[in-house]
């Protein structure tokens, strides 16, 4: 005994200094002056970004580093935002959502590859790949059943009284139709979210919110995190604003769309931070209503992506997503946009780090979190990466033009599917170079089995493979799908688009100079109207958009009813159509009185490609937008 006491006490002081400074690290980077000096500098970012008020949360290990606010709750009021201020966080109410489904998981009351028609068979939700490709849990969960994002005039209920029940889900069914396989490829949804909740309230027997208030909020003393099912203003509330023109402008509290199951949390930074403590610690929480480590873990795993069953597991898992910024750990999490208010939730259980943060106003929270993860991984070194060269005889033949095909919505976002494809052009070594168009060339790094990583990242985000059909697909930056296609049909696209805006832009040239020669009568007024009625009818149609996003930025509930603003959308976007239209004809009816070759040549050029522009939009549902029926 005294041999190996001779031997350890010399190497035990020798380690002695080692351990005592690298407490006393430890002890410094979280310590009252480390915090005040980052809270510092998240409330200069605060001020910087206009935004009035912040929380934050930040747990660190078995500890919380602090739950405070920033800022204002209420401008007007100067009411300041302090620990126990609620923020509405809007789209971070899936990640509880999942949650409770996954609390019924455990218990054996559901399964994540349960059918929703056996689960449900009263959602009306239209799939014509069932009999092989069913919707089932985890794909409602994942947004992979292949639904769209939630109609304009359904985003807000102005009804005056929540929805419930299957009443809520019906509200909801345009959304409700599976564009593609269900499992293949994400596209974020929110009323996949609402049938969830719903879901919840038929197997639990108790309104999806009470059961998540009963198996996660209660039992961890979240006693002022709530879901807003009716848009009540309370004193205890931070207000949401927007900044516009120099100044916070105050936006209204609405009454969620559907079942409220996809934005309708209310957190304060006090509750947070109890959650996240729980959610990084939680072999430390002994309540039996609680989810366990081993189901906390399996909510971070994708399950149903094509991509997933080939290995990738960058992306959206059980109502929460990977985020591959950090240069040192990556955080797990979801965020949230509502009238007025920005959130985040990030966390990464392994590390034991995780914080929250959200603002009362619409903005860019980026900065902060920024800040936010480089004081919690100061002490962390980046991880050393490796790459495998490619394999040249697999990956060569997956070479060549990717087409975008999975959009939240067709209707608004047909256009990524034209322009938002990528090249595959080459192999060299270890890299798989990437051309995403407008000059942007990336180098992804090949970590195996044709998974890779973009250059900086610390994780695999991307992957090249082929599904059980043999078709070539790649699923990269974000949750973004792509199918190999030949690259002529959408070139002749781009180029008849670029054509027609070409068009549109002479079309108001052409009317700024006719004006004055109808002035002084040197053209007829039937030739004028010819040339001004498509600047005219352009005009209106830039005015219609950008009214439908100032509205959809402030006041969305316009788009629920026929009003004079909706109403203003629908015709402004029709008389672009009938004043392309009506200038075709006036043109045909006028050729003969057209002697210059030059002219003729320069109106026929305008009016084709015009014509192709109406029917385009006209056949994706940007003419006559009767957005209050949608």
């Amino acid at each position: 005994m005294k041999k190996y006491t001779a031997l350890f006490l010399p190497l035990f002081f020798a380690i002695l200094p080692c351990i005592l400074a690298n407490a006393q690290a430890q002890q410094d980077h979280f310590s009252t002056a480390a915090l005040a000096k980052l809270l510092l500098k998240v409330d200069t970012i605060r001020q910087q970004g206009q935004m009035p008020g912040l929380m934050i949360s930040i747990v660190a290990k078995d500890r919380i580093a602090f739950s405070t606010g920033l800022g204002y709750a209420d401008v007007e009021q100067k009411i300041p935002v302090d620990s126990t201020t609620q923020f509405h966080l809007a789209s971070i109410s899936k990640f509880f959502v999942a949650m409770g489904i996954q609390k019924l998981v455990t218990e054996g009351k559901l399964n994540l590859n349960d059918r929703l028609r056996d689960i449900a068979p009263e959602v009306p939700y239209t799939n014509t790949w069932e009999s092989s490709h069913p919707i089932r849990l985890v794909h409602l969960l994942e947004h992979t059943a292949g639904f769209e994002d939630i109609a304009l005039n359904k985003m807000v209920n102005v009804s005056g009284k929540p929805l419930t029940g299957i009443d809520a889900i019906v509200d909801q069914k345009n959304a409700l139709t599976s564009r593609w396989r269900p499992g293949e490829m994400m596209a974020y949804s929110n009323p996949g979210y609402n049938v969830l909740g719903y879901i919840i309230e038929k197997v639990s027997g108790k309104p999806w919110d009470a059961h998540i208030q009963q198996t996660l909020f209660k039992p961890l003393g979240m006693h002022s995190t709530l879901f807003d099912l009716r848009g009540e203003s309370r004193a205890t509330y931070a207000k949401g604003y927007d900044f516009r023109n120099g100044k916070h402008m105050l936006l209204p509290f609405y009454t969620p769309s559907s079942n409220g199951a996809s934005s309708a949390l209310v957190s304060s930074a006090a509750d947070m931070s109890k959650f996240l403590h729980y959610l990084v610690e939680s072999p430390r929480y002994s309540s039996d209503s609680l989810l366990n480590n081993q189901a906390l873990t399996e909510m971070e795993k994708v399950h149903s992506t094509l991509a997933s069953r080939n290995g990738l597991q960058t992306g959206y898992a059980l109502g929460n997503d990977l985020f591959p910024n950090n240069k040192k750990v990556t955080f797990r999490g979801h965020n949230g946009k509502g009238e007025g208010f920005s959130s985040w939730i990030f966390f990464n259980r392994k590390a034991g780090l995780a914080y929250a943060i959200s603002t009362n106003c619409n903005t860019n929270l980026w900065p902060i979190s920024e800040v936010v993860e480089d004081f919690l991984t100061k002490n962390m070194a980046a991880p050393e990466m490796y790459s495998i060269k490619v394999d040249s005889a697999k990956t060569e033949p997956l070479l060549g033009y990717y087409q975008f095909t999975n959009p939240k919505n067709e209707r608004w976002e047909f256009y990524k599917k034209i322009f938002g494809g990528i090249n595959l052009l080459s192999i060299d070594g270890d890299k798989l170079i990437i051309d995403k168009g407008r000059g942007q060339i990336d180098s992804l790094i090949h970590m195996g089995n044709g998974i890779f990583r973009l250059q900086g990242d610390i994780i695999a985000s991307c992957i090249i493979g082929q599904d059980n059909e043999g078709r070539s697909f790649f699923q990269g930056y974000g949750n973004s799908f792509y199918r190999k296609t030949a690259y002529a049909p959408i070139l002749v696209q781009k180029t008849l688009i670029y054509l027609g805006l070409l068009a549109a832009l002479l079309s108001i040239i052409y009317a700024i100079v006719a004006i004055p020669l109808a002035i002084f009568k040197k053209i007829s007024f039937i030739d004028l109207c010819s040339i001004v009625l498509p600047a005219l009818g352009i005009l209106c149609f830039l005015w219609a958009y950008r009214l439908l996003g100032s509205t959809d930025a402030t006041h969305k509930e316009l788009f629920a009813t026929a009003n004079t603003t909706s109403i203003s959308i629908f015709a402004d976007t029709l008389f672009f159509a009938i004043s392309i239209a009506t200038s075709a004809y006036l043109l045909y009816r006028g050729w003969s009185r057209i002697s210059n070759t030059w002219l003729k040549f320069a109106f026929a050029f305008n009016t084709l490609f015009l014509l192709y522009l109406v029917a385009l939009l006209s056949i994706h549902g940007w003419i006559g937008i009767p957005i209050w029926s949608m």
